[in-house]
């Protein structure tokens, strides 16, 4: 009879450890799970959206806050960075948890 033994790669107490956990922003990573969910990768890695309807209305979701609420300029801040809407006659239609929507004369959007 015959025995197989497995031994163990012993690891010195002071030898360095790499984090090897992927997380939700890697690329290869959230582009199969949102293959396999039918999911869009911005939606897993909670990119912000910005849709526009033409000039007078644009709609951001996954938001973390206001930051700057004036009639000519509101800022927001995103997981990713700011966004500035510049206008004219400015103000937020509705907010939620995790969508909002700025009415009003916009000019121009920048992301900070």
């Amino acid at each position: 009879m015959r025995r197989e033994y497995r031994v163990k790669p012993v690891k010195h107490k002071h030898e360095k450890r790499m984090k090897t956990e992927p997380s939700m922003q890697d690329p290869v990573l959230s582009g199969k799970i949102s293959g396999v969910l039918n999911l869009s990768e911005d939606i897993l890695a909670k990119a912000p959206v910005v849709t526009s309807f033409g000039r007078y209305r644009v709609c951001i979701e996954n938001y973390r806050s206001i930051l700057e609420y004036q009639e000519e300029q509101i800022r927001i801040q995103t997981k990713k960075g700011k966004i500035r809407i510049a206008g004219k006659r400015l103000g937020i239609a509705y907010y939620r948890e995790d969508c909002m929507c700025v009415v009003g004369e916009i000019h121009s959007i920048e992301y900070q």
